[in-house]
């Protein structure tokens, strides 16, 4: 057996030794490195270590590992027009992003208009509020919101066929 131990040391600490010869060869210390093999139950503390910025409990567990993957270049682009969207498209929205001098007309200068295709998801109050928060969480603090524009395409199954209904659209009142 190979040790660190002194020769002048004690017995107990040479059986310490041999009871705990085995721990660096676990394989919980190397599973960490591959997000998509880390149990379930070791997400939020791992989303924690990333930083990841929000987190909800709630969420299915593919989007969590995505959210922790994506968590390293979310914060190297924070305050970007790709942050908003890297950070809206995770849960399946299509975004596109109209700065203010790209409108016809143009908008006030630092504004942005914000427009969202809810693909077969609905659209209620929560969804709205998180779909805000992340905008808000991703911008740069000098960029504002000017208007949201919230497009749902409800998708129906018919015998396991695909069918599109009518595209519902949501605006937020633009401000002043």
């Amino acid at each position: 057996m190979k040790t660190l131990l002194p020769p002048n040391s004690t017995k107990l600490e040479k059986n310490l030794t041999e009871i705990g010869k085995n721990t660096f060869d676990l394989p919980s210390i190397r599973v960490v490195k591959n997000i998509d093999d880390v149990p379930s139950e070791f997400l939020p503390f791992l989303a924690y270590q990333k930083s990841v910025d929000y987190w909800d409990d709630s969420w299915q567990e593919q989007l969590k590992r995505e959210v922790i993957k994506s968590s390293r270049n979310q914060h190297k682009i924070k305050g970007t027009t790709a942050a908003i969207k890297q950070a809206l498209e995770p849960f399946g929205y299509e975004v596109k992003l109209i700065e203010w001098w790209q409108a016809q007309p143009n908008l006030t200068p630092g504004t942005f208009n914000l427009e969202l295709n809810v693909i077969g998801k609905s659209l209620n109050q929560e969804v709205y509020n998180e779909i805000n928060r992340l905008v808000s969480e991703s911008k740069a603090a000098s960029r504002h919101l000017a208007n949201l524009t919230v497009t749902v395409n409800p998708i129906l199954t018919v015998r396991n066929i695909l069918v599109h209904q009518t595209a519902i659209t949501y605006t937020s009142l633009p401000r002043s």
